[in-house]
């Protein structure tokens, strides 16, 4: 569907891991995101990115009963790009204005 850019992770009783990933399609505005869980391949509709974060944790919850030790990591592609795309993206701005400044 996209990609992703958040795990939730959560464990159930049994000690079962379980997974729900929020992926962006890139194709909408930059902060709308999809949450798609890996095991039951749920997926709502599109979601703002408050409610996005507490239905996965409900969703881990209340469908698959994983309520203990809920964590949370980025993705370390989306991670790794977005650390390098910010300086070029700062050092692009800085060279317009100077341009545009001695125009």
């Amino acid at each position: 569907m996209g990609t992703p850019v958040r795990h939730f992770t959560a464990t159930t009783p049994d000690g079962q891991v379980l997974t729900v990933n929020i992926e962006r399609d890139f194709r909408y505005d930059p902060y709308r995101d999809f949450l798609v869980c890996t095991h039951c391949d749920r997926s709502p509709s599109l979601l703002t990115m408050k409610k996005i974060v507490d239905m996965a944790g409900e969703h881990l919850a209340s469908v698959h009963g994983a309520d203990q030790g809920l964590s949370q990591q980025d993705n370390e592609g989306y991670r790794k790009a977005r650390l390098i795309m910010l300086p070029i993206t700062a050092v692009l701005l800085i060279a317009l204005f100077v341009y545009l400044q001695n125009s």
